[in-house]
């Protein structure tokens, strides 16, 4: 009980650290745009996907023309939300940076969205159209980061700027404006100048070349050990607010997966395949319920056990996303990143669902998982699916999620702990008021 009580105390210290508790007010803000944006994500690329696994259950191509068209306009709402969500977020951080510090000024989040936008604002290769993988999700904590420096500069050094100033006379709103300004040129001179060195790197390929080097001494062959660090290297990654996972496990060993499935369609069976771990027959198939962090289990359990009416109500607008591996948005509603609270079950619950899925193949108690799976399907099907519709991987797949939902329930009661205890305080104190 005293290294709970220890545990808590320091993860709840750690929470109030103020760059922490900007990242979770950011992350509230926007969990409605992460919310949108994972649905309208879902529609596009499962309902509306030629692969998809709710276009095949529905047989959508049969009945809905020109679903290309409305795919992409679906996609068109997924970029102007999640595809977009980091820019929003170094807005945000900044603005919130300067209230925090007591004084508030808008035109800091103006020049944290625009520093960020400028730093990675790059044509792709041989291409008129700019790369987005900077903008969303994956780059978050970058994003959080330059919004407060930022907002800690004009905390400083800004003219005070608040939203309540727009009452005031034109004139004085100039006024105000024009004092930020040169504030607003030095940022974003900063800004060209990273701007400049990214673009070098790119000219020359640096970026291209590493992530090959990276890529060929991975992918020779498939390494059980390496799979694992991969997986974990991942969950880290994303609990830190890098919130694209890493697609080097799911990538790199394309050869061992066709081997596999030639081997099944030729010999018809999933005995003795030739490469039994590898990481889309673990990690895609045991680790990923919900998405990264197996967040399927966190929704459940904040379902299950949640007593504070908020985290109940995301934990409801979330739980569609995560049945079919989106788990963006509760883990910006429940403000996973960062979180110590929920580190432990989030990085290490994939690696055990691995360990254990791994072992039952090992005895030949479930084939692995060979054949290919629609686009979106739930993860506790992707077993089940991914060997032709065995049971047994099923069953397996059924008791890991209830073993991570049990694991998840004592996190899940400590990291609400504070927040009850809170708002039986501030209950108290409307009372007595």
């Amino acid at each position: 009980m005293g290294k709970k009580r220890r545990f808590v105390n320091w993860a709840t210290w750690f929470n109030e650290r103020p760059f922490v508790k900007i990242m979770q007010q950011t992350m509230i803000i926007l969990f409605p745009v992460a919310l949108i944006g994972s649905f309208t994500w879902m529609i596009s690329d499962n309902l509306l996907a030629t692969n998809g696994f709710l276009a095949n259950i529905f047989r959508v191509r049969q009945w809905l023309p020109y679903m290309q068209f409305w795919r992409q306009l679906f996609n068109d709402i997924t970029l102007a939300t999640i595809g977009l969500v980091s820019p929003y977020a170094a807005f945000t951080s900044a603005t919130l940076t300067t209230y925090h510090y007591k004084h508030p000024n808008i035109i800091a989040g103006l020049t944290a969205a625009a520093t960020y936008i400028l730093i990675f604002f790059h044509s792709q290769r041989g291409a008129q159209t700019i790369e987005m993988r900077y903008y969303n999700a994956g780059w978050l904590i970058v994003a959080v980061l330059i919004g407060y420096a930022i907002g800690l500069i004009f905390a400083k050094w800004g003219k005070e700027f608040s939203i309540a100033d727009v009452r005031l006379r034109d004139q004085q709103l100039m006024s105000k404006s024009l004092a930020n300004l040169p504030l607003v040129v030095g940022i974003l001179s900063g800004a060209f100048v990273l701007h400049l060195g990214y673009a070098l790197l790119r000219i020359f390929n640096l970026d291209v070349t590493a992530n090959q080097i990276l890529t060929s001494s991975i992918s020779k062959n498939s390494n059980y050990l390496l799979n694992g660090f991969l997986s974990l290297t991942n969950t880290i990654s994303v609990w830190l607010g890098f919130a694209e996972p890493i697609r080097l496990s799911s990538g790199a060993y394309n050869n061992e997966v066709t081997s596999n499935l030639v081997y099944a369609l030729t010999h018809k069976t999933l005995v003795n395949v030739p490469y039994p771990f590898t990481p889309s027959s673990l990690y895609n198939g045991f680790a990923n319920f919900g998405g990264v962090g197996v967040t399927l289990a966190l929704v459940i359990g904040i379902l299950w056990i949640g007593r504070h009416k908020n985290q109940q109500t995301v934990a409801v607008w979330s739980a569609l996303p995560a049945i079919f591996n989106t788990g963006l948005p509760i883990m910006f509603g429940a403000q996973v990143f960062l979180n110590p609270f929920f580190v432990l079950p989030f990085v290490f619950l994939p690696v055990l669902n691995m360990v254990i899925a791994s072992g039952f193949i090992f005895l030949h108690i479930i084939p692995p998982i060979v054949y290919p799976v629609p686009n979106g399907t739930p993860g506790i099907l992707v077993p089940f699916i991914g060997t032709g519709g065995d049971w047994r991987a099923l069953v397996l797949s059924i008791a890991l999620l209830l073993l991570d939902i049990a694991v998840y329930l004592p996190f899940i009661k400590w990291a609400f702990e504070p927040h009850q205890a809170n708002g039986g305080k501030e209950a108290s104190q409307n009372e007595n008021d």
